[in-house]
């Protein structure tokens, strides 16, 4: 008896693009709104939990996530090696911006500035539609990149309360999840 071998997914069941990135999404969206609402949840009192657990919802949230991704860049071809390639790099610059807020925190010795990671990342998730859309993706998401700056501002109106963090999950939702909905199930257009 031999092993068996990995057939790749035939080419006429490949996800588009937009599929590819759709899922990304949805995975993104789900994973990190969940984080935040557990942030809420243990800053507000609403989850009785230590304060040192928050220091896991980030680290397990980013892993979940890379799991979910390498499996979705399995699924199908170029596409969504491509798609997986920019969430990637969409991981690594909310890292780098996480960790720049932690040196500026070192230096100042002010460690409520990583606080600023929730509307920055709205930002940055902003900034992805906004280069989807002008690099030829669906011109909806334009509209999208700018509610997801108009949320980075009224999440920055937060900063420091725990529902910043609730705030930040629904910005999730609406700039993520949403999008991802409409890109892998074909409003795309």
């Amino acid at each position: 008896m031999t092993a068996t071998t990995f057939d790749p997914v035939p080419l006429s069941t490949q996800p588009t693009l937009a599929v590819a990135a759709g899922r990304n999404l949805i995975a993104a969206g789900s994973i990190f709104a969940a984080a935040n609402l557990f942030q809420w949840g243990v800053m507000s009192g609403v989850l009785h939990l230590h304060p040192a657990t928050l220091s896991l919802s980030w680290p397990v949230a980013v892993v979940a996530f890379l799991i979910i991704l390498r499996r979705l860049r399995g699924l199908g071809g170029e596409a969504a090696i491509r798609a997986a390639s920019w969430s990637r790099w969409a991981i690594l610059a909310q890292i780098a911006a996480a960790l720049s807020l932690a040196i500026a925190s070192v230096l100042l010795k002010n460690w409520a500035l990583m606080m600023w990671m929730s509307p920055i990342g709205l930002a940055l998730y902003g900034l992805a539609f906004l280069v989807a859309a002008v690099r030829g993706g669906p011109k909806w998401l334009a509209g999208v990149a700018l509610g997801a700056f108009i949320a980075a501002g009224g999440v920055a109106l937060l900063i420091g309360t725990p529902q910043q963090y609730l705030a930040y999950a629904c910005g999730l939702v609406a700039f993520a999840l949403i999008p991802g909905l409409a890109l892998t199930f074909g409003r795309a257009r």
